[in-house]
């Protein structure tokens, strides 16, 4: 490790069942006066969450406005619709309560209040958020990690694709997680989350570094405790210890623990976004799920070492021979997705062959980008070759 690297991760915790009725007190020192509460459809609703809230924020004397109706995939259209209610109630403090989605939209009208240009521009990296509106979080799934992560990504429906940017202005203030409030977590979104989790720390894993690199133990502990939590959760979804340990895992896998002092990046993510972005009824976990296999086969080959580790470590992989070890991790990972029901293949969920020029070009910016990797930069050729091995 001989980067040099400032780390902070800031955001106060409050982890178990006893935090949620305190919720107006958290806000209230620090000095919160109207909050806008961020929530998806209904079921924060329909649960009696969002009654639950409201108490504590009323015990307080604490006011609040609503903007509800965050889909997966959060577009710009809410976060205007955010920022009007923002800028007509003179609030003060958001509080997303739910997952990735509510909580991106959130970062993003916290950046766009003070920012006068189009609401776009900070995700297109056009310009830099410079002062945020304070967060707070109350979770309710374990899956994007946003809650402790300073990256916020939205969808443009108008092209199609999703974009994003980091800066340690959105990370929340506080977050409060507790487990059971993911009970009612499907088992199909339960799975994406899995995925979701488990792509956060492999792509840091992946992501070179030296022998010995304490982030990569970090990495590897995170991934199994995920991988063997998340098989209880998933059928088992009312067992509290496994969905507390995915909670936690959720937080510690995208706020730059398991990749602290390494240059990283996410090249499976950036084809995700292309994918999900062009086919919004793809979850974001979903589209990991089949695009990771297919980007380690191909750059197994440049750190067949670090394959073996990951299948020694994290799926008890016994073989010394390191090529055959790293070729069962991939075959391990694929054969843990296949437990959580989860399709192999772009065919299953609707992608045909045709489309895949289109992905391409997204992710390509119409051939103008690489994706930089130490050993192989993604260009045009590999990620065509990557989404077409992945249509079966």
């Amino acid at each position: 490790m001989n980067n040099s690297f400032y780390f902070e991760s800031k955001t106060e915790l409050y982890f178990g069942s006893d935090y949620l009725q305190e919720v107006g007190k958290i806000l209230k020192s620090k000095s919160a006066k109207k909050v806008l509460i961020v929530i998806g459809m209904n079921s924060v609703i329909k649960s009696g969450l969002l009654d639950r809230v409201i108490k504590s924020l009323a015990s307080e004397g604490i006011e609040f406005e609503i903007l509800k109706g965050i889909r997966a995939n959060p577009t710009f259209e809410k976060v205007n619709e955010g920022l009007e209610i923002v800028n007509k109630n003179q609030i003060d403090y958001l509080l997303p309560i739910g997952g990735g989605s509510v909580i991106d939209t959130a970062k993003c009208i916290a950046v766009n209040y003070y920012y006068p240009g189009d609401i776009k521009d900070i995700n297109y990296h056009l310009a830099k958020p410079t002062k945020a509106l304070p967060i707070g979080v109350i979770l309710t799934i374990s899956a994007a990690g946003s809650e402790l992560s300073n990256s916020c990504v939205i969808q443009d429906d108008e092209d199609k694709t999703k974009s994003g940017f980091n800066s340690d202005l959105v990370r929340p203030q506080f977050v409060i997680e507790d487990p059971s409030l993911t009970f009612s977590v499907n088992k199909e979104q339960t799975a994406y989350g899995i995925v979701d989790i488990m792509m956060h720390s492999l792509e840091r894993y992946f992501s070179p570094s030296e022998e010995n690199e304490l982030a990569d133990d970090f990495a590897l502990a995170v991934i199994k405790n995920v991988k063997e939590a998340g098989i209880v959760a998933y059928f088992e979804p009312n067992d509290y210890k496994s969905r507390a340990k995915l909670m936690l895992d959720s937080s510690l896998s995208h706020n730059g623990l398991t990749s602290i002092g390494k240059n990283y990046s996410m090249p499976v993510h950036q084809l995700e976004h292309a994918l999900s972005g062009t086919f919004p009824n793809i979850a974001h976990g979903l589209g990991l799920a089949i695009l990771f296999p297919s980007w380690a086969k191909y750059y197994k080959k440049y750190d067949v070492s670090k394959f073996a580790r990951l299948g020694k470590v994290v799926f008890d992989v016994k073989d010394d021979n390191e090529e055959i070890a790293a070729t069962k991790a991939i075959e391990e990972l694929q054969k843990y997705f296949d437990k959580l029901n989860l399709p192999r293949t772009l065919k299953e969920v609707g992608v045909k062959k045709e489309d895949i020029n289109k992905l391409v070009e997204i992710v390509s910016r119409k051939g103008t980008r690489v994706i930089k990797h130490p050993y192989e930069d993604m260009d045009e050729k590999v990620m065509r070759e990557i989404f077409t091995s992945c249509l079966g």
